[in-house]
């Protein structure tokens, strides 16, 4: 197959290419591959544009479902296994995604059990979105930090304690939070990077010489950054002003200018460089409710505006609600980012700052995942290797 006519992103720019590719991976990029090839083996784009297929880092769920067992949802009591994880995997090439790494919380190590399990069961089965990798957000946390609901799961990181969270199984772990203060965590971040595992930084109250050490033990991103770090202030030290002047670090940030004022995601991109910022959505469970207010059985009344879901007595901020096309559009319409800079930041920054060689780029060898969207950031078509997965 070959798509042509398409606005195409490749190392930071968009090109006037065609993209020829088969079940498995891309096969050629150029001009004029079109000539002597039949109609049927042609993807007219019409000009729109074509990314690789997008990699979401930071994803607990979506569609009111989680991937995980949510204590403090009706997904507790309700939550299926591997029907919820398959739902999701199913839903997320609607929105252009095409690859996930299904992002646990602090849950207790029974249940975080339960979901790897269900997840990698659906690797198998492959039946939406690939969920390549799994992430961590915790339950190595500042308990005195942590956005975790009950403290007490917040534990030391130690080699034995991974072990049995991961089910003896560290092949498919891609990222795992840390906040650098705890004890044991020089030894434990040398070991499990070691792995091959990056280390984020977050939920931490520690300052910046810290998160220097941190880097030098191996850890290499953050966690959605400014979300789950403390305040930064002029008269203090702190994590933030740490991982800023930190050149070894990515960051993981949340483009919807809820989480983060949009002022300070340009602070971001301008110390950093923007090659170094990859988007998430941290899309969880409340993710797909209408506006409104909502009783919950945890949280007391939650309200839903604009894409915000939020406790309505305090003002917290519960995950992300906003779809990864969505999210494009917002950076655009509310945080001022310019279609280079969107491109960047979801196209291929995700696997840069990851390091992922087989996807995540439309380049010849890796895999053939594409998204083709509007010029308005709407999803026209989601390919996923090689076979047309949802057309709008």
């Amino acid at each position: 197959m070959i798509i042509t006519n398409a606005q195409v992103f490749i190392d930071g720019q968009f090109h006037d290419v065609d993209v020829q590719y088969d079940e498995n991976k891309i096969i050629n990029i150029g001009r004029n591959l079109t000539e002597n090839v039949a109609d049927k083996d042609i993807i007219d784009a019409k000009g729109n544009y074509l990314f690789a297929g997008f990699i979401e880092t930071h994803q607990h769920g979506g569609f009111r479902k989680t991937f995980y067992r949510n204590e403090y949802s009706e997904n507790a009591e309700n939550f299926n296994g591997l029907d919820d994880v398959n739902f999701i995997l199913k839903e997320l090439p609607k929105y252009g995604v095409t690859t996930v790494f299904p992002t646990l919380d602090v849950q207790p190590i029974e249940d975080t059990v339960e979901a790897l399990r269900a997840i990698r069961k659906a690797r198998e089965q492959g039946l939406g979105a690939d969920p390549m990798m799994i992430h961590f957000e915790g339950p190595y946390l500042n308990p005195k930090r942590s956005a975790c609901l009950d403290p007490n799961l917040c534990v030391l990181p130690s080699k034995e304690h991974t072990m049995m969270l991961v089910d003896n199984d560290l092949s498919d772990i891609a990222i795992m939070c840390l906040a650098p203060e705890l004890e044991g965590a020089e030894q434990w971040c040398r070991w499990i990077t070691g792995q091959g595992v990056h280390v984020e930084i977050g939920y931490t109250l520690c300052d910046s010489e810290m998160v220097k050490k941190a880097a030098d033990w191996g850890a290499d991103t953050t966690t959605h950054f400014f979300n789950g770090f403390e305040a930064m202030h002029h008269r203090k030290d702190g994590a933030i002003v740490g991982c800023l002047l930190e050149d070894r670090l990515t960051f993981q940030i949340i483009c919807d200018g809820y989480h983060v004022n949009k002022q300070w995601i340009k602070l971001a991109i301008k110390t950093k460089g923007i090659d170094k910022i990859y988007g998430i959505t941290d899309e969880f469970n409340f993710s797909g409710l209408e506006d409104g207010e909502y009783d919950n059985d945890f949280y007391g009344k939650i309200s839903v505006s604009d894409g915000l879901v939020a406790v309505k007595e305090t003002g917290m901020i519960l995950g992300g609600n906003n779809t990864w096309d969505k999210m494009m559009r917002r950076a655009r319409d509310v945080i001022g980012l310019n279609e280079i800079e969107i491109a960047k930041i979801y196209g291929e920054n995700p696997a840069r700052c990851l390091k992922i060689k087989d996807r995540g780029k439309i380049e010849i060898g890796r895999r053939s995942d594409f998204c083709l969207m509007d010029k308005d950031y709407n999803v026209l078509k989601t390919i996923i290797k090689g076979k047309v997965y949802y057309e709008r």
